[in-house]
């Protein structure tokens, strides 16, 4: 409930309930019911209190509400700690660079790490050089698919979903060089790759198949996708699937989001057998 001054209310309301302990205490009790309950931050699972670990609670609430930390913290924690000295990074729909601005801290304890973000866009590509600054980030201006060529690409309310377009669409669209993954010299090393290219991934896998088929690609994870056949293309390839967010195996049904993948042959390397 939003009302004049609750801002203000607020914050003398805290001002108070820090500096009178007793007071803190009386009113939390008042106000804040004792409840045991399972929430997810991070995508990890935890039981609390909602007054005991009120801070959590309020997170947990917070959290669920805004699709950046519901989904998209859990899902780059875990490619970090997927990311080993060496690989190289390759982030395909950068948009801004919130993966790979993130990511790119790795850098500073290991500089051999390499990290390129894709972005088709222009002006969010212009935002995403900023966004990286000189903290080792090679931005490229262009979009990716399963061919080298020109392809019109539309607009939408937000940068976030910059696509694109369908062939049979009304609008021309804004005209974007495009290329195959597999085309660009500039990838070395072991790769883990992010892809959030709004319903072109399977052209964009296809167009790494010379990547998956000499096993470059160690991790790929799929913001989401469009396309069935995405998932069984991924294990023909020889990657074992896992929720994004939590690391859960996803030997079945594979989940429509947060989709990540690693390749069976790391996979001895990563749980150490």
């Amino acid at each position: 409930m939003n009302f004049p001054g609750k801002k203000l209310l607020r914050h003398w309301f805290w001002v108070l309930a820090f500096k009178y302990p007793r007071l803190r205490l009386a009113l939390t009790r008042a106000f804040v019911p004792s409840r045991e309950i399972d929430v997810h931050i991070f995508g990890a699972p935890l039981r609390i209190n909602t007054r005991e670990e009120i801070g959590l609670w309020r997170a947990s609430k917070m959290a669920d509400e805004n699709i950046i930390f519901r989904d998209e913290a859990a899902s780059l924690l875990n490619l970090a700690l997927l990311l080993q000295p060496g690989d190289t990074f390759v982030d395909v729909g950068a948009n801004v660079g919130l993966y790979s601005s993130v990511l790119a801290r790795f850098r500073n304890a290991f500089p051999q790490t390499k990290y390129f973000a894709i972005e088709p866009n222009p002006q969010t590509a212009a935002r995403l050089r900023q966004s990286v600054g000189d903290n080792g980030v090679t931005v490229l201006n262009l979009g990716l698919s399963d061919q080298s060529a020109e392809l019109a690409f539309r607009t939408g309310v937000t940068s976030g979903v910059f696509k694109v377009a369908a062939p049979d669409s009304p609008e021309n669209g804004v005209r974007i060089r495009c290329q195959r993954l597999d085309s660009l010299p500039v990838m070395e090393g072991n790769l883990v790759v992010k892809i959030d290219v709004e319903e072109h991934e399977l052209p964009v896998l296809r167009g790494a198949t010379g990547l998956f088929e000499t096993q470059r690609i160690k991790v790929i994870y799929l913001d989401g996708y469009s396309s069935d056949e995405v998932p069984a293309l991924l294990r023909q390839w020889g990657f074992t699937l896992f929720d994004g967010r939590t690391l859960t195996r996803c030997d079945m049904e594979a989940p429509r989001y947060s989709l990540l993948g690693i390749h069976r042959t790391r996979l001895q390397t990563v749980n150490g057998k």
